[in-house]
């Protein structure tokens, strides 16, 4: 697995991933243009799987297609640790774009 090289912004936003119009909420931190790390409240997705995230940005919602690099299961964290995503975006939409921009 290769590490994302890319600025990462330690803000926090609130959003739903999932798949299939079955969404979870989560929290995403430690942001970049190509990834971001999902603090997720209850479900766990498997490895190389695609996933939309929602987020409202500037009162929008924006989706986003991500692919999970990692979680929390392969790293073995005992379970009571938080449930988390290591999410790739391969193609980061023009308002996340520009949300990130202003993060500086």
């Amino acid at each position: 697995m290769e590490k994302r090289i890319e600025r990462r912004r330690q803000y926090s936003i609130d959003l739903l991933y999932g798949s299939n119009d079955t969404y979870s909420p989560g929290t995403a931190c430690n942001i970049s243009l190509h990834g971001m790390l999902i603090h997720a409240e209850n479900k766990i997705v498997p490895i190389n799987h695609e996933i939309k995230v929602l987020m409202t940005i500037d009162g929008e919602i924006v989706s986003l297609l991500g692919i999970v690099c990692w979680n929390s299961e392969i790293l073995d964290l005992k379970p009571e640790a938080d449930k988390c995503l290591g999410v790739f975006i391969p193609d980061p939409h023009p308002e996340y774009i520009k949300y990130l921009g202003r993060l500086n």
